[in-house]
């Protein structure tokens, strides 16, 4: 048996499976039981389990799982599910939402120190004016007015240091529009709300605030010729002059905003005025006795008729000059500083007459003298 490969015991069970050896030729009592054993194998293979063992296995098998009830998204998924083919749409709609959403998000916090000529910066206009829309009360919309106010005068400030101030005079143009409207808004109740009395006086001090950090940056770059003209577009919001007797603190603050919105009219008019006056004029166009005439005189012929010859001349240089012409951009600047004082007294006026409306029947004041409304 110790001598007997594996090869030859294989051997052994094929033939005697074979039929062409019998068992009992087998002489080694220990190899004719192994390959005896081997054919009993072959012909008894391993069977399944019975019906009760499968029982049997089954019970322990679901006795060792525990149930759990089922969870929010388990419960999101069964719901799309009922819903078979528009469920693929439905998640595909709301993964689209949640993009949107983060994306426009995104986009509102990079737009917030976007300045005019950023690609951002209507965004940034666009969201204002929504929330402007959005508020309800007169409160809510002069607290709107003066955040952005407040967005423009630090854009001016920015624009100034660059040294872009017609820019700045457009910004600080919108700033005093909108510090009127505020005021205008709460110049309608001031008087019986004391909450609304409260942001009256808040938007003086941040009004104070304001005109304290435009003297600075006013110094500050009144002292650079790049900057200077800038600096005089800050500068007229750090000056402010007495309002007129009579108004209420609302109606007082709108009418400070508007002697402010004039004033950074005033600079940006004065910017261009001289351009648009500079122009030199055709000879037909000057006065009489502008280019005096030479005295004619006896055996002084020759001269006389030399003179007008070199009159024409001189008449047909200064014509011939080409005129200065305007900056586009400072005119524009000067238009938009000239509207936003319009509306700036116009939210004056309103606020004028809010606050006279809400005094009482009692205590109306009476009208203001020519010289109380003179500018």
């Amino acid at each position: 048996m110790g001598r007997t490969s594996a090869t030859d015991v294989s051997r052994l069970i094929e033939e005697v499976a074979r039929g062409e050896r019998e068992l009992s030729e087998i002489r080694d009592e220990k190899l004719r039981e192994i390959v005896r054993l081997a054919l009993r194998l072959h012909k008894d293979p391993f069977s399944a389990p019975d019906a009760a063992a499968r029982n049997r296995i089954r019970r322990r098998v679901m006795g060792s799982l525990r149930p759990h009830r089922p969870s929010l998204a388990d419960r999101f998924v069964i719901a799309f599910t009922l819903l078979a083919k528009p469920t693929p749409y439905a998640l595909r709609a709301i993964a689209v939402a949640l993009v949107v959403v983060s994306l426009a998000g995104g986009t509102l916090v990079a737009s917030a120190d976007a300045l005019p000529d950023d690609a951002l910066y209507p965004v940034k206009i666009a969201t204002e004016q929504v929330r402007l829309a959005l508020a309800t009360t007169s409160q809510d919309r002069a607290v709107v007015e003066l955040s952005i106010a407040e967005h423009r005068l630090a854009e001016a400030t920015v624009l100034a240091e660059d040294g872009d101030d017609d820019d700045a005079v457009i910004a600080t143009s919108a700033y005093t529009e909108h510090l009127a409207n505020a005021a205008a808004e709460l110049a309608g109740s001031e008087a019986v709300d004391p909450r609304t009395a409260d942001l009256v006086s808040q938007l003086q001090d941040r009004m104070n605030e304001h005109r304290a950090a435009a003297a600075k940056a006013a110094s500050r770059l009144g002292a650079k010729p790049s900057t200077a003209n800038a600096g005089a577009v800050l500068a007229a919001v750090a000056s402010s002059e007495p309002a007129p007797s009579g108004l209420s603190p609302a109606a007082a603050i709108a009418a400070d905003a508007a002697n402010t919105a004039e004033g950074v009219a005033s600079v940006a008019e004065k910017k261009i005025a001289p351009r648009r006056t500079e122009s030199p004029r055709p000879a037909s166009a000057r006065p009489a006795g502008s280019v005096p005439s030479p005295a004619v005189t006896p055996g002084r012929a020759d001269a006389t008729q030399s003179a007008p010859a070199s009159t024409g001349s001189q008449a047909t240089q200064v014509s011939s000059r080409p005129s200065q012409t305007v900056d586009p951009r400072a005119a524009r600047a000067a238009d938009a500083a000239r509207k936003a004082a319009d509306e700036a007294k116009a939210a004056a006026q309103k606020a004028k007459d809010g606050g006279r409306k809400k005094s009482g029947d009692g205590n109306r004041r009476p009208s203001p003298s020519p010289t109380q409304t003179r500018r």
